[in-house]
């Protein structure tokens, strides 16, 4: 291996995006006087989720996503509000609070910091442009990222390839062999560089992905064992064995 480029996702490789769903949640369930509990929030993290995974399979657009997550758990939560006309301006506050959370993974600044030294980093992340773009403005891990690829500006979504295709048309390098997509999703960052033809590397802390993975050519633990894969040194669970 002998990358230049590498292709980081966002969202639980960069940022503590759990933490920052979070409070991000609580700070727009408390702004409408609602009461807030954990079981409220698991409400939320489990409709958010599997809108998502909707829209990366293209059955719903971002911007239904936005409301419709929230008029899902009027319902389930608060069946006494107005779900439809709550629910958009829910979704609007809840965007505000949430491109305000920077709160980053453990090591992940570090890590960052030590690959800059090596590689060029680019971001590639499904959102919305004024969330991801506020959170990285006030990050401190900014510095270190040449370009932001957000799917609400391309356009498409990870793992569709259109996505890929518009990255790679605007990076430098060109050769394929030398950029890897490196994220924790198996169904947008591994298959999305599955789609593209690119080398994939899975970012799983706790080791929850068994390997070989016929999505990953390689794992990691943290970001920066990327520089050990290079070496040929441990970390990386190769795709055939």
């Amino acid at each position: 291996m002998n990358y230049s480029t590498l292709l980081l996702d966002a969202d639980n490789t960069i940022f503590d995006f759990d933490r920052c769903e979070y409070l991000a949640f609580r700070e727009t369930i408390l702004f409408f006087g609602f009461s807030f509990d954990n079981t409220v929030f698991a409400a939320f993290h489990d409709i958010n989720d599997s809108l998502w995974k909707e829209l990366e399979k293209g059955f719903i657009t971002v911007e239904a996503l936005r409301v419709r997550r929230f008029s899902l758990l009027l319902r389930a939560c608060f069946p006494d509000a107005d779900a439809n006309e709550l629910g958009t301006r829910m979704a609007e506050v809840y965007v505000q609070m949430l491109s305000g959370q920077t709160v980053l993974l453990e090591h992940s600044l570090e890590d960052i910091q030590l690959l800059s030294a090596q590689y060029t980093l680019c971001v590639i992340t499904n959102g919305i442009s004024s969330v991801q773009r506020n959170r990285f403005a006030h990050s401190p891990v900014m510095p270190y990222i040449q370009k932001l690829y957000i799917s609400g500006e391309i356009g498409a979504q990870k793992p569709k390839k259109a996505f890929f295709e518009a990255v790679l048309q605007d990076l430098q390098e060109k050769d394929l062999h030398r950029l890897a997509v490196v994220g924790d999703s198996l169904t947008s960052d591994m298959q999305g560089g599955r789609n593209a033809g690119l080398t994939t590397i899975l970012f799983d802390p706790a080791g929850k992905v068994p390997m070989p993975h016929p999505l990953c050519d390689y794992r990691i633990r943290r970001l920066k064992d990327i520089l050990l894969l290079e070496r040929g040194e441990g970390y990386g669970v190769s795709s055939t064995g």
